[in-house]
C-alpha cells in the first residue's frame, strides 16, 4: 500500500510532535515548580496523556489523525484543511473533536 500523504504515516508524525510538544511542556512546568515550589497544577495531567499516546493512537483511524497533521502541525484552518482534503468543515471538526475526546478521556483518568 503507497503512502497517500506527503510527509508520511499520519501516526507517526502526529505521535512524534505530540510527544514532543507534550515533553517540552513537562520539562518546562517540573523547572518551574523546582524553582518556585509551586503546585503541580497540569504535570500529572500531561504525563498521564504522554504515557498513554499509544492508547490514543490505536483508537483512531488514520485520515481523521492526517486532518490532525493538517490542522495542528501544519497549522492550517479548517477552511484551507477543507480545501485540501475536500472534507467539509462540519467534517473536520468531528474528526478531530473525536481524538480530543479521547485525549480528555484518558487524561480524565489521572
Amino acid at each position: 500500500m503507497a503512502v497517500r500523504y506527503y510527509w508520511g504515516r499520519p501516526q507517526d508524525v502526529v505521535r512524534w510532535y505530540l510527544r514532543g510538544t507534550l515533553y517540552l511542556s513537562a520539562q518546562s512546568r517540573k523547572s518551574y515548580i523546582e524553582k518556585t515550589g509551586a503546585d503541580s497544577g497540569n504535570l500529572p495531567r500531561l504525563l498521564k496523556l504522554l504515557d498513554n499516546l499509544d492508547e490514543l493512537f490505536d483508537s483512531v483511524d488514520t485520515d481523521s489523525i492526517a486532518v490532525l497533521c493538517l490542522r495542528y502541525v501544519e497549522l492550517l484552518s479548517i477552511t484551507e484543511t477543507s480545501k485540501r482534503t475536500g472534507l467539509p468543515a462540519y467534517q473536520i471538526t468531528a474528526k478531530t473533536g473525536k481524538v480530543m475526546k479521547k485525549a480528555k478521556e484518558i487524561i480524565s483518568k489521572v
